[in-house]
């Protein structure tokens, strides 16, 4: 909320929404979670167009909200801009090896090892206890066909990405720069802009990392804000 006001401020037209079955939103029944977010994205859509016209858009989600983000811009050209905050990463060819020498050098893991082992140890067999259909899978994430396509499709139409990974994102996500490169895409790396803090959580328990995280955006929307009218104006 307090980052709609300030997008606000700077010019955008911000919209806050929780999907159906996000938030405070009840869950659409008899529907895949692909389909809800499709016929909410097309509510959406109609009633921002019937405010303010055809507009270039720019999708802010977090976790599954990022992945949402993703999976709409796959599909719909209006979309010119993305704020990921932790998106799935694919790993590049040093990602392993990062990763090896991350848990090696820590000394927090060899200190705790014991507590580690047995906290494991406890997790495995609460999940050989859990029949695996009673799961829920909390994210439902872009597969690789959506990366493609929205990735491929910011690069022709300019748009812009601000991808911001936390500690979250270490199990596929461990070196800034990392996302760009792993997608393959030629130049991609000119329209993505990746911030890497390993030290904060998932949702900014810190009030300092929620300043960071405010002050990061607000930048990048106001660097961005001409060149998304810009497209406005094409």
């Amino acid at each position: 909320m307090l980052l709609g006001r300030k997008l606000a401020e700077l010019g955008y037209i911000a919209l806050r929404v929780d999907l159906s079955g996000k938030g405070d939103s009840p869950a659409r029944e008899n529907m895949t979670n692909r389909e809800s977010v499709a016929l909410d994205w097309s509510f959406i859509k109609a009633a921002l167009e019937k405010l303010y016209g055809d507009r270039p858009i720019l999708i802010f989600g977090l976790c599954s909200g990022a992945d949402n983000g993703i999976k709409i811009c796959a599909n719909d050209s209006s979309v010119k801009g993305l704020i990921l905050l932790d998106p799935v990463s694919r790993q590049d060819s040093g990602f392993a090896k990062r990763d090896l020498y991350r848990k090696l050098t820590n000394p927090r893991k060899w200190l705790n090892m014991h507590n580690i082992l047995s906290r494991r140890l406890a997790k495995k067999e609460a999940r050989d206890d859990i029949d695996s259909s009673s799961t829920i899978k909390l994210r439902d994430e872009p597969n690789a066909s959506d990366m493609d396509l929205c990735f491929n499709g910011l690069m022709k139409k300019n748009g812009r990405v601000l991808a911001v990974f936390t500690s979250q994102a270490l199990y596929h996500y461990n070196s800034q720069g990392q996302f760009a490169v792993a997608m393959g895409i030629p130049g991609l790396d000119q329209i993505v802009e990746e911030v890497f803090w390993p030290n904060a959580k998932h949702v900014y328990p810190i009030e300092w990392h929620r300043n960071q995280l405010m002050e990061t955006v607000e930048s990048w929307a106001k660097l961005n804000l001409s060149h998304f009218l810009s497209l406005d104006a094409k």
